[in-house]
């Protein structure tokens, strides 16, 4: 088709994600320089994130737009019939948030100092 790259150009969710399933178990400071990575790789690609109705979002944070490719790649799963899969990746968006939250504590306390 055209203006679509061809199939061996695609990402795959699990190859997209990799650095952060790989980086899941390590510490907070491993799992933070994977999401990045992730979404540099998300914006390298072209990769567009939508907003609830489809719009383009702007502004979003990695960790958003790491999230927002998790839950994507949850209800394929789901879809799919593979719910342990898919509630291990909601284990994994606990993770992430709770990196980001504490990350940003830190900051704020950083900033009172």
């Amino acid at each position: 088709m055209a203006g679509y790259p061809a199939s061996a150009d695609r990402l795959a969710f699990p190859d997209i994600l990799d650095p952060v399933f790989t980086a899941w178990e390590e510490d907070d400071g491993s799992l933070a320089e994977a999401v990045n990575e992730v979404a540099e790789a998300l914006a390298d690609s072209g990769t567009l994130i939508v907003d609830a109705l489809g719009r383009p979002a702007h502004g979003i944070t990695d960790e958003e737009a790491v999230l927002g490719v998790i839950d994507t790649y949850v209800r394929v799963l789901l879809h799919l019939g593979e719910v342990d899969e898919a509630a291990a990746m909601g284990d994994l968006i606990d993770r992430i948030q709770k990196v980001n939250r504490d990350r940003k504590r830190r900051r704020g306390a950083q900033r009172e100092v």
